[in-house]
């Protein structure tokens, strides 16, 4: 129950942000606009069927996190560079729905978003032994209030306790003066 609780509060809250920013290709990109239509559809499909599932492949959770980036690309464009770096191997792997989503959402929020340059989301993945270790990176400086994780961190910490008890592990940190690093690890088998 609690999990399930846990997981209807990922739904995407950058919508309005997204259908306004679709607004403003109507005109000026029609074929831009359809495609970000697209997407935003994608991803709400993809959240709402993620509260039926408990895992889902990386496959699947990257593709709702590119059809996020997309949207996102539309709003910041030039300002936000993406790099990923994943193997094929890792692509069934299974995880959580919508943390990544939600992890990339927090790094535009708290990080990107804050900088009138912009920066970049850079996701690397690597299967170590037993563990799928996911590594997203982003330009920012972590900041908690009196010390304290955000919500969507305290989130992405107690969904991981629940479904792999303490085989799995959520740490975040400045990984430099502008540069933050989450790092997800997970056993292959739940």
């Amino acid at each position: 129950i609690e999990l399930n609780r846990l997981k209807s509060q990922l739904n995407p809250h950058f919508i309005f942000n997204a259908l306004n920013s679709i607004r403003a290709l109507v005109d000026e990109n029609p074929a831009n606009a359809k495609n970000a239509v697209t997407k935003l559809s994608n991803l709400l499909r993809n959240s709402l069927s993620s509260d039926r599932k408990k895992l889902v492949t990386l496959q699947d959770e990257l593709t709702t996190v590119n059809d996020y980036l997309e949207l996102e690309k539309i709003r910041y464009e030039e300002r936000l560079k993406i790099d990923q770096d994943i193997p094929d191997e890792a692509m069934s792997v299974l995880v959580p729905p919508l943390m990544l989503q939600t992890l990339v959402e927090n790094a535009i929020k708290h990080g990107i978003s804050n900088l009138p340059k912009g920066g970049f989301i850079k996701m690397d993945v690597a299967i170590l032994e037993e563990h799928l270790e996911i590594f997203i990176r982003n330009t920012g400086k972590l900041r908690g209030s009196d010390g304290k994780p955000g919500y969507g961190l305290e989130n992405t910490k107690r969904r991981l306790n629940l479904i792999y008890g303490e085989k799995a592990s959520f740490t975040i940190k400045n990984e430099s003066n502008n540069v933050v690093l989450a790092i997800v690890k997970i056993p292959l088998i739940p």
